[in-house]
């Protein structure tokens, strides 16, 4: 890892332990040892009030973007954040403010704290089962035995065979003119078919095709008259041409 971003995760953590004891410092003061359990409930509780949220959702440090001045966004979707929904440790957190850097592969949670001001909290992806967002499901796949370098990949289906997308996008550091600052590459998809916890890549339509040979024609055709680019096939796409998929290899199996 490089100094620079050891120094500035080193800074982000301190800042984030600053605040909080700035915080919850008072709660600890002249405590005695028979008053613990309650200050460690008036802990809980400031924390659900600063954050709106428990602790085991706001678990992570403070977010800094990289590259703040370069043209584009490191964002899946935009700079903007999506009220959605967070699962952890059978637990859901509905309502929050998220947003997902996917070339950090960082899901960033919006906070609230006295007076207005705003805070972004890099969640822990050890924490963290799943998230909806813009009506998608994300997944953690190390939370369903898959093993992935992304720490994230939406769900197009759950059948016996199911697809998955990882995003990523990465910053371009070539200089000039119109991007003076430099900039983020367009959205890049990685589409992964599984079954039996067992993940394919799927870089080309030909290598979909091979999952499944008795139904080359008939998968091939499908994608010819829905017109599916398929390495950038929109979700709804995909989806639909799972069901597809899956519906012939019910047949093949009848």
């Amino acid at each position: 890892m490089p100094k620079a971003e050891k120094l500035n995760r080193l800074f982000q953590t301190c800042f984030l332990i600053f605040f909080l004891s700035s915080q919850f410092l008072p709660l600890f003061l002249n405590s005695q040892p028979q008053n613990q359990i309650s200050h460690i409930q008036s802990l809980i509780d400031s924390t659900k009030s600063i954050y709106g949220s428990s602790d085991l959702l706001v678990n992570g440090s403070v977010y800094y973007q990289h590259n703040r001045l370069a043209s584009g966004t490191p964002f899946l979707f935009s700079t903007s954040v999506d009220q959605s929904t967070v699962f952890t440790r059978g637990k859901s957190f509905q309502g929050v403010g998220l947003n997902y850097d996917i070339v950090g592969q960082k899901l960033i949670l919006l906070t609230s704290m006295p007076g207005g001001a705003r805070l972004n909290i890099s969640l822990s992806d050890i924490l963290i089962d799943s998230f909806l967002i813009k009506d998608q499901l994300y997944v953690n796949p190390a939370k369903i035995n898959i093993r992935t370098d992304y720490p994230y990949l939406m769900l197009v289906n759950k059948d016996t065979y199911s697809m998955f997308v990882g995003y990523k996008k990465e910053f371009v550091n070539r200089y000039n003119s119109k991007n003076p600052y430099g900039k983020f590459s367009s959205t890049k998809q990685t589409l992964f078919l599984s079954t039996d916890s067992t993940l394919i890549r799927i870089n080309s339509k030909k290598t979909l095709l091979n999952t499944f040979p008795s139904a080359r024609k008939a998968i091939s055709e499908y994608l010819r008259k829905n017109k599916i680019k398929l390495l950038k096939a929109t979700p709804e796409q995909l989806k639909l041409l799972m069901e597809f998929y899956n519906h012939q290899r019910e047949l093949t199996d009848g």
